[in-house]
């Protein structure tokens, strides 16, 4: 593996310390299921935090549509960093895991004009928006949305150059069962990019509730990553600097 920035402290989201300052530039990168109604009881069975955190793990009916919403502009410098370190190719066939509101599968479509973008996710209600936003691609068979898991993902071995994965693995278990699947969809000498906010930096953000099954620093994203079906392929982790002082991190995974 290739860390290219200093590990950190592990980081539990109970500790009292502020976190830390934060540098003044930001760091250089190399058929629809059925609708469910919005759970807006949740609130008084969940209490407020942990219904935003479900929401964000599995957005549902109204509320989960002003999820998407605000999972598109959180996601938007994420995103972008992700996708420049998958390097695409116009020929390239790509896969989305967790493809929220759709930007990101947009995107990818223009830069793989020659190729076919696949997107997962397992909200009813992201598959509506992100079918919504890419109508016409899906029309033209550029893109195509499943509903599904990444644990158990419905597709071919070997059948994808490209794997993007932003803010999701937060939700995925920690067995590694995701990793392992989308190495095996991934052809020899593919690349999958993953995204996550670095946890030292996420104390009090609303969306870490029962849904999180795991947060990670810069060490704990390097140990799940070398533990994982990956670890004997080559591995770069890179931080990217958000705004409002959030710090991020971006892992480019290229399958030997």
């Amino acid at each position: 593996m290739t860390p290219l920035v200093p590990g950190v402290d592990s980081c539990s989201l109970s500790h009292d310390r502020e976190p830390p300052e934060v540098p003044g530039q930001r760091a250089r990168l190399t058929s629809s299921p059925e609708a469910r109604v919005a759970p807006l009881d949740d609130i008084g069975t969940l209490g407020l935090h942990n219904f935003i955190a479900k929401q964000f793990a599995r957005p549902e009916g109204i509320c989960g549509r002003v999820a998407g919403a605000v999972m598109g502009l959180i996601n938007h410098v994420p995103n972008m960093r992700a996708i420049e370190l998958l390097d695409i190719a116009e020929r390239d066939d790509v896969l989305e895991m967790g493809f929220g509101p759709g930007w990101a599968l947009k995107r990818m479509a223009k830069l793989a004009r020659a190729g076919t973008i696949i997107g997962v996710d397992r909200s009813p209600t992201m598959f509506r928006q992100a079918q919504s936003r890419n109508r016409r691609a899906i029309e033209d068979g550029k893109v195509k949305l499943i509903q599904g898991r990444f644990e158990q993902l419905p597709l071919e071995t070997a059948t994808f150059d490209k794997v993007l994965a932003v803010n999701v693995i937060y939700f995925c278990s920690s067995e590694g069962t995701a990793l392992k699947e989308a190495r095996r969809v991934l052809r020899r000498g593919g690349t999958m990019s993953i995204y996550v906010t670095d946890c030292s930096y996420m104390r009090g953000l609303q969306f870490i509730g029962p849904e999180t099954k795991q947060t990670f620093d810069q060490r704990g994203l390097e140990d799940l990553l070398v533990n994982s079906a990956f670890g004997s392929d080559q591995i770069e982790i890179h931080p990217v600097w958000l705004p409002f002082g959030f710090r991020g991190l971006v892992a480019r995974l290229c399958k030997v």
